[in-house]
């Protein structure tokens, strides 16, 4: 079931998700949205899903890595030049910023921005406001921003490596979960993969049988949907089998153990405290922040940390694995 477009996801984490993403579509264009997740989770996903539910949608979506780009080069990228600003400059450009006019510019990898350059976008979204290189002119920007980065940026702040008033920003926090969160989701995304594949390849669709889809369901897929995709693109490349088996798997795949077995409300009580510990140390463990984050009140967040046994944002030990469910026959 497709519950966003482009996103696809039926389980707790997921469903987790699009009730926040529904929420922030909401939010006026000023509300930085910050959306962190593991690497391959999808959080390129997730910006361009809420920019086409969004007003802005018929606006632009520029996608800008911020990963290894020294000051100079990244305040002119990212707010533009004018002609002869520097060596090379022979014409006016425009900037991210002025090409995403109208839309939302998605800024990937910021925990990565140099000090210096947090501390330009930090001025930027203060006043909404910016300066091209080699211009006195100041331009006011009609953007909506969403970041994203698979560090911990709370840790980062703790390191001195993340300025905390950029931090304090951005003040919507979305959680991608990892595929090894998600439960049978892994076995849906698998079997639309596979579709999808075989349909670009023009072959009908291979059906798995029981052992390969206890495997799949049993690896922790640490590169997240993004491996899970290109495994299965790997498989209808070179398997011609009409069914597949746990040996046309990759070996570290194949090889993976099952998931201990937990009772179901086990689970769910796992989710849910590993979850609102999360987002209790995103907001430094005030209590009124995480609330307001998660769309609840104050007075519910703490009847749940009762209920979870959560003290100042910190679970009370290790959580088991999820529950294996029995796989299912070729689709």
């Amino acid at each position: 079931m497709e519950e966003i477009p482009g996103m696809l996801g039926r389980s707790p984490a997921m469903r987790s998700l699009f009730e926040a993403m529904a929420r922030v579509t909401g939010c006026d264009h000023d509300m930085v949205v910050h959306v962190h997740g593991e690497t391959g989770t999808g959080k390129e996903k997730v910006a361009r899903a809420l920019h086409e539910r969004s007003p802005r949608r018929r606006g632009p979506f520029v996608a800008v890595n911020g990963a290894g780009s020294s000051d100079e080069l990244f305040e002119a990228q990212f707010f533009g030049h004018a002609r002869g600003a520097f060596t090379g400059a022979l014409a006016d450009g425009p900037g991210h910023v002025a090409v995403a006019e109208g839309g939302t510019l998605f800024l990937d990898e910021v925990a990565d921005l140099s000090l210096g350059n947090q501390a330009r976008l930090l001025r930027f979204f203060q006043e909404w406001e910016y300066r091209r290189v080699g211009e006195t002119r100041l331009r006011k920007a009609d953007v909506r921003v969403l970041t994203a980065a698979n560090a911990d940026l709370s840790r980062r702040v703790a390191e001195g490596r993340f300025r905390q008033d950029l931090f304090f920003r951005l003040g919507m926090v979305l959680h991608v979960p990892p595929l090894r969160e998600r439960g049978e989701d892994v076995l849906l995304l698998a079997r639309h993969f596979l579709e999808r594949e075989a349909r670009a390849a023009g072959r009908p669709c291979p059906r798995g049988t029981v052992e390969f889809w206890r495997a799949v369901r049993g690896f922790d897929w640490p590169g997240n949907v993004r491996q899970l995709e290109h495994e299965v693109k790997r498989l209808v490349v070179m398997t011609e089998a009409a069914w597949l088996t746990r040996d046309h798997l990759a070996p570290e795949v194949a090889q993976a153990r099952p998931a201990a077995r937990v009772p179901l409300r086990s689970a769910m009580e796992t989710f849910e405290r590993e979850y609102l510990t999360r987002v209790l140390e995103r907001h430094g463990g005030v209590r009124k922040a995480a609330a307001a984050a998660l769309g609840i009140t104050r007075q519910a967040l703490h009847a749940k940390m009762r209920r979870l046994r959560i003290e100042d944002g910190r679970g009370p030990g290790p959580r088991p694995r999820g529950r294996e469910a029995r796989p299912p026959e070729g689709p």
